[in-house]
């Protein structure tokens, strides 16, 4: 059987395989008599094991079916496996991740896995011979019973199953469902035929199976089975029974079943029943359809397109006298909207597809360290769209190294300050308006204005006469100066330079801000706010020396004409006098466009927005409207030199720069109280 058209999905479900086994495996240490994640992990290891073999990569199955004997010991131990043992399956875990994107890369298996097979075998003693009857089912398959046994004495039971109508890999899929249902027992019959499951390309998958376990652990194995949608056990009848069984049994022959495939006869058909009321019993949630990434960024861009049409016709609209114009125009507006709506939805996915990786993280992070913590995970099921998903990952691991090498202090020195000794890490998401909010937060010594200020100053970044004046906000500040750490030496965790600075960096390209609040003794929280999607974004438009810019309007706190308010200098810095303080005044022309407005020349209106950690006027010539804007990614040497994040084409053709607020604060002087 050709395999090669399957390879994107195998590579998909082994990637998901993978995560999800390291994150029962991280569950089980924690709570061993937790039942269920034992039976995920057989039911992920098995699956990942009979894709494996299935595509060909031998070393893959090889090393998952040892797995198997090591997770075999959870359903015998109720304290669950020694620490080594499950370093041992990490090890694996992680072999097995880059064997898979090995794959990806290269087409070729590179897996040795004869060194990690060894080491798991250490962990197990060679079972019994009762064991292993005990391992399959309680079938002694070199010994195996008689077909008249099989139906006059041991329980038989039929086991109906019906794949997705968009399932892929039907052949791939009924290799699986049979291997799954062969861990349980002796199949000894089963439609499609064993010797024609390569050329089989239908939907429905029905099995006879001698086993001593119950139905529901039946169904779970073969509902565990990806693709596989509706599943029916019930004990087999004689109109139920394969030919081969019914005919052998009448003749009483004493010959040794074969896994026979009769003719597909309505044999089943009381069987499609049940299956057709077990599912109507428990109503399917809906069903989902695998589409490429690249399909998805394509139907954003068109809808990105559709949005900058419908610009210009409202625009045309507008000039035009044409009876029952504006009423269409309102009608086509409202339905790309809701497409655009739905479209943007289509994208979101669950932020857990990167708190998922945190688990094993925290683990090897603590034990490296030595600390004890506790990992708590808030709002996993808030969505984000995935272009933002996939870029937060290295920000995120970024900040959880600091809080668990920083910000954590060890067991003994935690409960002399009168802490608890295991520390607690929060990791949360929640949405804020158009935003998203992950923080992450730590109970422990949070940041020493003291010793950041000694540091900063070591570095030359203050000078000696302001280190009193560093407090905790502006502590907070230096923290993301590019190349300061507090570390007193480097190690593969952090105190290299480069953490935070990079996590600012990244957040800011991503349209966001990272905002930390520390209190010293007490613990830190660094929070990212970060834009719903990338690919559409609302902003305030507006013009400056005659070029169009926008302002994400999230960042806009209001506007106003500047000659109804007071403007002063302080220091050479044009200041905006308002009731609830006073701002810098930055020129829009000469901080975005790099042009300086001629002596006398004044701007009209200005815009107060908000940055990083602080407020700032921008003053402009024009306040054009809102605008819904497709965005475009600019090239490093543009971004670089001026305050801009991104471009978007507007209706009329021009191109628009899109603010960067923090930027902009990052540039401005400190705001003065007023008095």
């Amino acid at each position: 059987m050709d395999t090669s058209e399957y390879l994107p999905m195998f590579l998909a479900e082994s990637r998901e395989h993978l995560q999800e086994l390291n994150l029962a495996v991280v569950r089980i240490e924690e709570t061993p008599d937790d039942r269920d994640t034992v039976d995920e992990i057989f039911r992920i290891a098995h699956s990942l094991k009979g894709m494996s073999a299935t595509m060909g990569f031998a070393a893959i199955a090889a090393l998952t079916h040892q797995m198997e004997d090591v997770f075999e010991l959870l359903r015998q131990r109720a304290d669950g496996l020694p620490r080594e043992a499950v370093d041992v399956l990490f090890k694996c875990l992680d072999a097995l991740e880059a064997a898979v994107e090995e794959i990806a890369t290269d087409g070729a298996e590179q897996l040795d896995p004869a060194a990690l097979i060894e080491q798991l075998k250490g962990l197990i003693r060679e079972r019994t011979p009762e064991q292993e009857l005990d391992k399959i089912g309680g079938v002694d398959l070199p010994d195996l019973p008689t077909v008249r046994e099989l139906a006059d004495g041991s329980r038989v039971v039929h086991v109906a199953a019906d794949l997705s109508d968009e399932a892929l890999m039907p052949a791939v899929r009924a290799f699986m469902f049979f291997q799954a249902l062969a861990e349980l027992g002796e199949l000894v019959g089963s439609i499609p035929a064993q010797d024609g499951v390569e050329q089989f390309q239908g939907t429905r998958l029905e099995a006879w199976l001698a086993s001593d376990r119950e139905d529901h652990v039946i169904e779970a194995a073969a509902a565990g089975v990806s693709d596989v949608e509706h599943v029916a056990v019930q004990e087999a009848q004689d109109d139920l029974m394969p030919p081969s069984i019914e005919t052998l049994s009448a003749a009483h022959a004493d010959a040794e079943p074969a896994l026979v495939g009769g003719p597909a006869v309505d044999h089943a058909a009381p069987a499609r029943r049940v299956a057709t009321n077990h599912a109507a019993g428990g109503a399917h949630a809906g069903a989902t359809v695998r589409v490429d990434a690249e399909r998805l960024d394509q139907l954003m861009h068109f809808m990105g397109e559709l949005v900058i049409h419908r610009t210009v016709v409202e625009t045309l609209a507008g000039d035009a006298d044409v009876p029952g114009l504006q009423q269409a125009i309102q009608d086509m507006a409202r339905s790309s909207q809701a497409l655009q709506a739905m479209v943007m939805q289509v994208r979101m996915i669950p932020v857990e597809a990167v708190f998922l990786r945190f688990p094993r993280l925290v683990r090897d992070l603590s034990s490296k360290l030595s600390k004890e913590v506790e990992l708590q995970l808030v709002g996993q099921e808030t969505e984000l769209d995935r272009t933002v998903v996939d870029a937060l990952g290295d920000p995120l691991v970024h900040l959880v190294r600091n809080a668990l090498d920083h910000g954590l202090e060890p067991p003994d020195e935690r409960e002399a300050a009168g802490k608890p000794r295991t520390g607690v890490l929060e990791i949360s998401a929640r949405h804020a308006g158009g935003n998203v909010v992950i923080s992450v937060r730590d109970d422990g010594r949070g940041v020493d204005p003291a010793k950041v200020a000694q540091k900063a100053f070591e570095r030359g970044l203050i000078s000696e006469e302001a280190i009193p004046a560093v407090d905790s906000q502006r502590a907070a500040e230096l923290l993301f100066t590019a190349g300061f750490s507090t570390a007193e030496s480097t190690s593969d965790i952090s105190g290299r330079g480069v953490g935070m600075d990079a996590v600012q960096a990244k957040i800011r390209e991503l349209g966001g801000e990272v905002i930390v609040d520390s209190e010293f003794g007490v613990g830190m929280t660094a929070s990212i706010r970060l834009p719903l999607t990338l690919a559409i974004m609302s902003a305030l438009l507006v013009e400056a020396e005659g070029m169009p810019f926008a302002v994400p309007l999230d960042r806009v706190e209001r506007t106003l004409r500047l000659e109804d308010h007071a403007v002063r200098s302080v220091a050479g810095q044009r200041m905006l006098v308002l009731r609830d303080g006073v701002l810098p005044l930055i020129d829009a022309g000469e901080a975005l466009a790099g042009r300086v407005v001629p002596s006398g020349e004044a701007h009209d209106h200005a815009v107060i927005v908000r940055g990083r950690d602080r407020r700032l006027a921008l003053a402009v010539g024009t306040l054009v409207g809102q605008r819904e804007l497709v965005t475009r990614p600019l090239p490093p040497e543009v971004s670089d030199r001026a305050a801009v994040s991104g471009g978007a084409v507007l209706s009329n053709g021009e191109i628009s720069l899109i603010v960067d607020c923090d930027a902009l604060t990052a540039r401005a002087t400190e705001p003065v109280p007023v008095s």
